[in-house]
């Protein structure tokens, strides 16, 4: 397992450079490398079907739990599956979709980090290695929707959803963290071994409420589906890839892991069965007031995010069932359906289904593309849609809570969703021809055509689907052995009638769609503007904010720079003052005529550095005070510290004179005509510090010092540093790495100053 993730991330690092060589070619060569993940996950399918999840951990931070660890089972291997295999056809796609792109190359290298990082992401077994993951997936997505980066509206719909999934990611850490401090463990596979201990513990309301944040966040549900829609300023095989079969699944894939730890309680039904609700009806309501045939799918694939979520809020097996089998129809119906309407983009120039008419004439592939995953969506018999609705159906009867109202939620979700069926199918391939368009290159149109006959073959032969993927990832949500058999023929049961009326309802309001749409108008503001309106106000007051402490805090005045510094210092260590009891019984210092001399001179050379007006006399006099406290550390035994002091005082007087020489007018200050308001604040502040670190250092020495530190140091300098000046030795051979990274960040700033200098525009010197 380890060596397929490994390819995956070598094949990003590598891509770019491959297509730069080999073009669009290259791109299409580079969808062998998820081909042959795909086929091993495939063949590990084998060794879940008996149950033999396969678990790899390589060791990281072992202190405080955190491993890199992967684990294939049933949920991890549907996935994975729908992962590389999808992701075989959207990279296979994309190398005639942007082949006259230039910066294809890039493109490959954030497509294939985003495989990687979601594959990793739903194999980690360890909670702080699927946070790294599930962070990487946001950033390279971030990359992908923005790829367009000339484009203002591209930007800012990858910005949107990397502040949105960003800000869900954070309260995801919280949680885990949470989890593994309550449990001393952040390992998934152990937690499952005790589905429990989070039920019972204490922390239980807040670990689900950050959790399902995350989750609700990166799978669009409301109030943050927003988001998605969006993005679809990104390319289509970004959108077929990311906002149909993998990135917001994730949040999907979050609920489902979680299910057997955090399901079973009124508060995790309560909250998924709400949200999803309103999401699942949300989307689809979105979805007929549009007119683009990407935002369509956008809006119906936050309409089946809704579901799945809806799905999960139930613990019954038959719930499970449905939901493993629509995460997998979704995937391949949704991602053939956005493949092809980047197919009728690339050939009409228009993504408006009023303008397409009459494209069944001239794009054949395309249009079975659409029929086939359109009725999937639907629910058309034999298709994949279908058997999930009849099991959606099957479980909604025996739902005790609200079993009527949910049952009719879900059967106008799917009446609108067969209407749109029917308007994606006609409205663009019926009618006379009104434009040019041809079919697009082999690899565009086979790779739609693919994923529809895929979804048709499994549709035919269930047993393949069922037995091999769905039950296994079904039984690992529940943690018992499930075993799902679907059939096309149940008989005359309750939810083939119910089947009945959802095609009957959806062919009806297909036919009346003007009146539907009229109606739908009334849920614009809830459910379109008043989210998106909420974000805006929040980035603006943010926005807002930022401005107003940059003016307040950083206006370029280094005198408030100082002040507001200083105070804080002041405040701090104040606070900590009063709330620690002092010793100052040992805290005497010896007196002499010499300290008496040192003093006077140390308070003379300040006072006139403070009331000075002119700045060249406030600097001798600011000179002259470090030569006293140079002159203070040498009388107190310690003259390599005095040097240092005298270097770095004639250093700093040179260059300030030197500074002042260069002026055109010698600045000038008059400190006793400031305003007075202002001139109180600075003196109250500087008396604050004085004796605040006055009374901190006669605390410090009045209380016992630990001495193991300076006592290593002291023992140890002349035998491991052969040196006698024990603070040499610290700087040279104990903290030598430090002393060189200070050195090296002195090189370079030194490096960028003569930069600056050299620096020529328009004829003068910088």
């Amino acid at each position: 397992m380890i060596e397929v993730l490994s390819l995956l991330f070598l094949t990003a690092l590598l891509s770019p450079f491959i297509v730069r060589v080999f073009k669009h070619h290259g791109a299409a060569y580079l969808s062998l490398i998820p081909l042959i993940c795909f086929c091993y996950f495939s063949y590990a399918a084998i060794w879940v079907a008996n149950f033999s999840n396969v678990v790899v951990s390589i060791p990281w931070f072992n202190e405080i739990g955190v491993n890199l660890s992967f684990y294939l089972d049933g949920l991890s291997l549907l996935f994975a599956n729908l992962i590389t295999g999808i992701g075989t056809l959207i990279v296979f796609y994309s190398a005639s979709y942007l082949k006259d792109h230039p910066f294809l190359n890039r493109y490959c290298g954030y497509l294939f980090l985003f495989m990687s990082a979601m594959l990793c992401l739903v194999l980690a077994s360890n909670l702080i290695t699927l946070f790294i993951f599930w962070e990487l997936t946001a950033i390279s997505s971030y990359l992908l929707i923005g790829f367009d980066n000339a484009r203002p509206a591209a930007r800012d719909a990858a910005l949107k959803a990397l502040l949105v999934t960003g800000a869900g990611g954070l309260s995801l850490l919280v949680g885990f963290i949470l989890i593994g401090m309550e449990t001393n463990s952040y390992d998934l596979v152990m937690l499952l071994q005790y589905p429990d201990v989070l039920r019972e513990n204490s922390w239980y309301t807040v670990i689900l409420i950050l959790i399902l944040l995350g989750a609700f966040t990166k799978s669009a549900q409301f109030p943050f589906h927003f988001w998605l829609p969006a993005a679809m300023e990104a390319p289509t095989p970004v959108s077929a890839y990311l906002h149909s079969a993998t990135m917001v699944q994730a949040g999907i894939y979050l609920l489902a892991r979680f299910h057997p730890l955090l399901s079973g309680t009124p508060l995790w039904f309560g909250l998924l069965t709400a949200f999803g609700g309103i999401t699942m009806i949300g989307g689809v309501i979105l979805a007929l007031r549009e007119n683009d045939i990407k935002l369509i799918l956008a809006y119906t694939t936050v309409s089946a995010l809704g579901s799945l979520t809806y799905l999960l809020a139930s613990d019954q097996e038959g719930a499970i069932k449905a939901c493993v089998g629509f995460i997998f129809a979704h995937a391949l119906y949704k991602a053939a359906l956005f493949l092809a309407a980047g197919n009728i983009q690339k050939e009409t120039g228009t993504r408006e289904l009023h303008r397409m008419h009459g494209l069944f004439h001239t794009m054949p592939a395309t249009f079975f593309t659409v029929l086939i995953a359109a009725s999937s969506m639907g629910g058309l018999p034999p298709l994949l849609g279908f058997y999930v609705k009849e099991l959606v159906y099957e479980t909604r009867q025996v739902v005790p809570f609200f079993s009527q109202v949910l049952t009719v939620l879900v059967v106008l979700t799917n009446m609108m969703l067969m209407m749109l069926a029917f308007i994606l199918v006609l409205k663009p391939f019926w009618g006379k021809k009104k434009m040019k368009s041809h079919e697009p290159d082999f690899s565009m149109w086979f790779s739609g055509l693919s994923l529809a006959l895929i979804t048709l073959f499994f549709g035919l032969f269930p047993f393949f689907m069922s037995q091999n993927i769905l039950s296994p990832a079904a039984s690992a949500i529940l943690h018992h052995p499930v075993k799902l058999n679907l059939e096309l023929w149940h008989g005359f049961t309750p939810s083939f009638m119910l089947s009945l009326v959802t095609f009957l309802g959806g062919a009806l309001l297909y036919l009346q769609q003007h009146a539907v749409l009229r109606t739908i108008n009334y849920f614009k503001f809830a459910l379109y503007h008043g989210p998106e309106l909420a974000y805006e106000r929040i980035m603006q007051f943010i926005v807002w904010l930022s401005d107003s402490q940059t003016r307040l805090i950083q206006n370029g005045r280094l005198a408030v720079y100082l002040t507001v510094t200083l105070s804080t210092i002041a405040v701090v260590l104040g606070v900590a003052l009063i709330n620690t009891p002092l010793n100052f019984s040992s805290s005497t210092v010896p007196f002499s005529w010499f300290s008496i001399f040192l003093l006077i001179w140390l308070l003379i050379s300040a006072t006139a550095t403070a009331i000075a007006t002119q700045l060249i006399v406030a600097v001798i006099y600011l000179g002259a005070f470090g030569m006293g406290v140079a002159l203070f550390f040498l009388v107190n035994a310690a003259p390599d510290v005095a040097m240092t002091q005298v270097l770095v005082e004639t250093l700093f007087v040179i260059i300030f004179v030197l500074t002042l020489y260069k002026l055109p007018q010698m600045p000038t200050i008059d400190p006793l005509n400031e305003n007075r308001f202002l001139l109180m604040v600075k003196m109250s502040v500087s008396i604050a510090v004085g004796l605040i670190i006055t009374i901190l250092l006669l605390a410090v020495i009045g209380n016992p010092v630990n001495t193991v530190v300076s006592d290593y140091f002291i023992n140890n300098s002349v035998n491991l540093g052969h040196g006698r000046n024990i603070v040499n030795v610290i700087l040279v051979d104990f903290r030598a790495f430090d002393t060189l990274g200070e050195a090296i960040v002195l090189v370079i700033a030194a490096l960028g100053v003569h930069g600056l200098l050299k620096r020529k525009i328009k004829g003068t010197w910088l």
